[in-house]
């Protein structure tokens, strides 16, 4: 029974390896699988990255993939499979390690930005900023194509080493800050004309208890949202970058 057992697995086909998209020719920057970008903002994209490499030769590519699983890489991360995609097309040089990989996969809802070996530990930091803040913030909106094109902006500033941009604010969220600012003035009449006989003392107590709320919310998503840690060719990544979700 062993001996039967053990040639049936030697029979057996090899579990399907994970497959990555071709990488695009040198007059584009995109693989856009998944069908999230429209045409002027695959434009813009290009006409960002072209520039870099010009200046810099600092390579960025951006994919999409419908999800891990198309891929065959359903029991891999999005960590793993990036790092993986960005060795196999060698993104960067060994002499000039200085590649980033844009990995957005819908089906999963996770993103990456993926970092060449060049960068340093602290870079993590700025990709994680860029990840959340523009990249993340404009996809919970479901603006895909307003959240690529922004978070490549911000990536091409990072190559640069110039200031990351302010922080993507939707519509909704400026009028709640309008708001905010009226709701507190309204409050500070009510507490000078009655004190804590009035409404703005019950408003205060209950606003501090729903902030004490949503404060510990988002620091639990934070916390569930993973981030580790010239020319073509030979480039390679040791994992570091930034993972968002949304």
């Amino acid at each position: 029974m062993i001996r039967l057992a053990l040639l049936a697995l030697l029979a057996a086909p090899p579990a399907s390896a994970a497959t990555f998209p071709a990488k695009p020719p040198p007059t584009d920057w995109i693989v856009d699988s998944a069908v999230l970008l429209d045409d002027p903002s695959k434009k813009r994209i290009n006409e960002i990255l072209f520039k870099l490499w010009k200046d810099e030769r600092i390579p960025i590519y951006v994919v999409t993939i419908p999800s891990l699983l198309v891929e065959n890489a359903g029991e891999m991360s999005i960590e793993r499979y990036a790092q993986s995609m960005f060795n196999a097309w060698g993104i960067g040089s060994q002499q000039r390690n200085f590649g980033m990989l844009l990995l957005v996969s819908p089906g999963d809802r996770r993103a990456r930005i993926e970092l060449g070996s060049g960068w340093s530990p602290r870079h993590d930091a700025f990709a994680e900023q860029i990840m959340q803040e523009q990249i993340v913030a404009h996809f919970k909106e479901g603006d895909f194509p307003g959240g690529v094109v922004a978070g490549v902006a911000a990536m091409d500033k990072l190559a640069r080493g110039l200031a990351l941009p302010s922080p993507y604010m939707p519509p909704w969220q400026i009028g709640l800050w309008i708001g905010g600012i009226v709701a507190c003035v309204l409050i500070g009449i009510s507490l000078i004309r009655q004190g804590r006989t009035g409404w703005g003392w019950a408003f205060l107590i209950a606003a501090g208890a729903l902030l004490f709320f949503l404060l510990k919310a988002m620091a639990e998503s934070k916390s569930n949202s993973s981030s580790s840690s010239g020319g073509f060719g030979g480039g390679s990544s040791s994992g570091g970058g930034a993972t968002g979700s949304w």
